[in-house]
């Protein structure tokens, strides 16, 4: 995966010019801007210019705004259009003007048309799999990402940069992010799977959500059975689990019960009483071989409980798979240099962050 990609981004980095404007169409960019396109009216800079320039910025291994500005230059010149300035400020303007939640809309589209148009054979017994993951970036250190996004309380003020927690949805048949957010690294409702909850209407009936034991909580299963979506996730380790008991399906495979525990703070007590007291789920033991490593031996809990329909073997070959997840993210995190974003204001870095992916 890191070959690859590196390969790809190198091949796109040998254009001196908009990569990106014969890939993302400008009608589409524009319809999800919609309104806030007069904010261009009249300018070099028009929203599809804007958009292509700051996807080669975060494209380019300098990442500068004045290397940008040059390849949307070179750009129009190639086009035989009129030169722009070299001059920064503009650019800056309007990629400052984007609005987030289209920036963020285009990065879904984008990757969930890809998804859409995957061969039937790549899907997971004909299913839509979902991988979550999640991980950190680090700000500039100035004082509006420090409000927005605080550095850890361990370390000292001016010794440290803030930090903010991502979550991103991958598509597990073709690789492509479908959605993501970014939030607070500390606090409360900061987790991982409360990032999560907030990405839930990505999710459709049918869906299967494969991730790590940060998504394996009671009321993360069950509020997504509700909406007809299937998980396969690691059983947290401070869940113990007793494969005597139960309907057994084999070794270690059987389905138990999950009784509810008692209402957490982040849920409203209507919510909470109508919620079912317990659950079946599934649990299987699994093993993931490492070359040069011992035999890790783990135990993944699923909402799929038919072992006719989804053997033991397709299970564990499914959540070795969930590996990639991490893969992905760590090689946009180390090959496009997004490991920490540029941007000196809470809601550019945001916009950054989802041009990145």
């Amino acid at each position: 995966m890191l070959a690859s990609l590196h390969a790809a981004v190198h091949q796109a980095r040998r254009h001196d010019d908009l990569y990106f404007a014969g890939l993302l169409q400008a009608q589409e960019i524009e319809a999800a801007l919609g309104p806030a396109n007069a904010l261009w009216h009249g300018w070099i800079y028009t929203p599809a210019l804007t958009v292509w320039t700051f996807l080669s910025q975060c494209l380019n291994p300098d990442h500068s705004c004045r290397e940008a500005v040059a390849r949307l230059l070179a750009w129009r010149v190639s086009r035989g259009q009129q030169a722009c300035s070299a001059e920064t400020g503009g650019y800056c303007l309007a990629r400052d003007r984007l609005p987030e939640e289209p920036c963020k809309q285009l990065m879904g589209q984008t990757g969930q048309r890809l998804e859409a148009e995957a061969p039937v054979a790549w899907l997971w017994h004909g299913r839509r799999v979902r991988v979550v993951d999640g991980s950190t970036v680090t700000l500039p250190d100035t004082p509006e990402n420090q409000g927005e996004y605080p550095q850890p309380h361990t370390q000292k003020p001016g010794c440290g940069f803030p930090i903010a927690r991502i979550l991103v949805v991958f598509s597990l048949a073709v690789g492509t992010v479908v959605e993501a957010t970014i939030g607070q690294y500390k606090g409360k409702l900061t987790g991982e799977n409360s990032l999560l909850r907030t990405l839930y209407a990505v999710f459709a009936s049918g869906d299967i959500v494969l991730g790590d034991r940060y998504f394996s909580g009671w009321f993360d299963i069950v509020l997504l059975a509700q909406r007809g979506v299937d998980t396969v996730l690691r059983k947290h380790h401070l869940r113990r689990t007793d494969f005597r008991t139960g309907r057994r399906l084999g070794p270690g495979d059987h389905v138990g019960t999950w009784k509810k525990p008692a209402r957490p703070q982040w849920l409203d007590a209507e919510t909470y009483a109508a919620l079912p007291n317990d659950i079946l789920l599934r649990e299987v033991r699994i093993h993931v071989p490492q070359r040069g490593f011992r035999t890790k031996v783990l135990v993944v809990v699923t909402t799929l409980l038919d072992a006719r329909e989804f053997p033991k073997a397709d299970l564990a070959n499914l959540y070795r798979q969930r590996w990639q997840a991490e893969l992905n993210l760590r090689s946009v995190k180390t090959v496009m240099q997004m490991d920490h974003l540029r941007c000196l204001r809470p809601h550019r870095a945001r916009n950054e962050f989802y041009m990145h992916l």
